[in-house]
């Protein structure tokens, strides 16, 4: 149990640590792009589709922050729909069906990133591959499934 929990810590580290510097580089890019339009005339070029990058990464790898936390959205709805003999297990089947809706979102967008990357798509601004971009969508979904699961 120790195990998990320091790889769940040590998970939550890494990916905090990407979320405040891709937020950070947002910033940056924004404030960069803005200055250089005010003194020079000229934004800076690619700033804000960078910027934008930047904070899909930083909003992406939130949702598995937030399911860390256990903060996401709860369906209070369905509170009363498993008969009173499952309510000890409510739990624990609502984590494993987080974990299952997870995971066939991960699928989905290992799909979706083999597609991209099949294409070869490339941003518009900065014509970059944005495959390994769109790698964070598998990731955050994989974490999170991994995180309903522990």
């Amino acid at each position: 149990m120790q195990a998990v929990q320091k790889l769940l810590k040590a998970l939550w580290t890494v990916e905090a640590t990407i979320c405040v510097i891709a937020f950070c580089a947002t910033a940056l890019a924004l404030m960069a792009d803005v200055l250089a339009r005010e003194f020079f005339g000229n934004g800076i070029f690619g700033a804000q589709r960078f910027a934008v990058w930047g904070n899909a990464i930083s909003g992406l790898l939130g949702f598995a922050l937030v399911t860390a936390e256990r903060g996401h959205l709860r369906p209070q709805f369905a509170d009363n729909l498993l008969p009173k003999a499952l309510e000890p297990y409510a739990d624990r089947i609502g984590e494993v069906l987080s974990a299952v809706i997870c995971l066939g979102m991960a699928w989905f967008a290992v799909r979706f990133v083999q597609s991209s990357a099949a294409l070869g798509e490339r941003g518009m601004a900065i014509p970059i591959l944005v495959w390994p971009i769109q790698l964070v969508l598998v990731w955050m979904f994989l974490s999170s499934a991994l995180r309903h699961l522990a």
